[in-house]
Order: structure tokens, then C-alpha cells, then sequence
């Protein structure tokens, strides 16, 4: 995934637009709403380091490479 500033600042731009309609035309649950993003924004650093670190793993990085690793270390 090849990501710009052009593409994130988009992103951004569309989320916050589609909370601030959410959290217009939907009065009856705004405390709630409140809450959800208010953890959801502590929550978008972490969990985008997790998934960044999870895409970032390659095929090389798997059980053949442990196994060779492995194999030096017990001769």
C-alpha cells in the first residue's frame, strides 16, 4: 500500500466529516457518540502501529528462516 500525505490528509478530511455528520444528525445518541470517538482517537495510534508492524512481516521472516536460525544455533 503506497501511502502520501495527499491520501492521508484525504482520509482524514473524510472521517472527520462523517463524524461531524454523525454526530448532527443523530441528537439522541451524542453522548455516546462523544465517547466513541474520544476512544477511538486514543485508540487509532496503536492499533495502526499494530497493523503496520503485521503488514510489514515478509514470507522470508517465517518458519524456514526460524528453522535455519535454529539449526546454526544448536551445532
Amino acid at each position: 500500500m503506497k501511502c502520501n500525505t495527499k491520501s492521508m490528509v484525504t482520509i482524514a478530511l473524510a472521517l472527520a466529516l462523517i463524524l461531524a455528520i454523525g454526530y448532527w444528525a443523530l441528537p439522541q445518541i451524542r453522548g455516546e457518540f462523544s465517547t466513541f470517538v474520544a476512544m477511538a482517537s486514543v485508540l487509532i495510534c496503536p492499533l495502526s502501529m499494530l497493523f503496520m508492524m503485521r503488514g510489514m512481516q515478509t514470507p522470508v521472516d517465517g518458519p524456514e528462516k526460524h528453522a535455519q536460525a535454529v539449526g546454526k544455533s544448536g551445532s
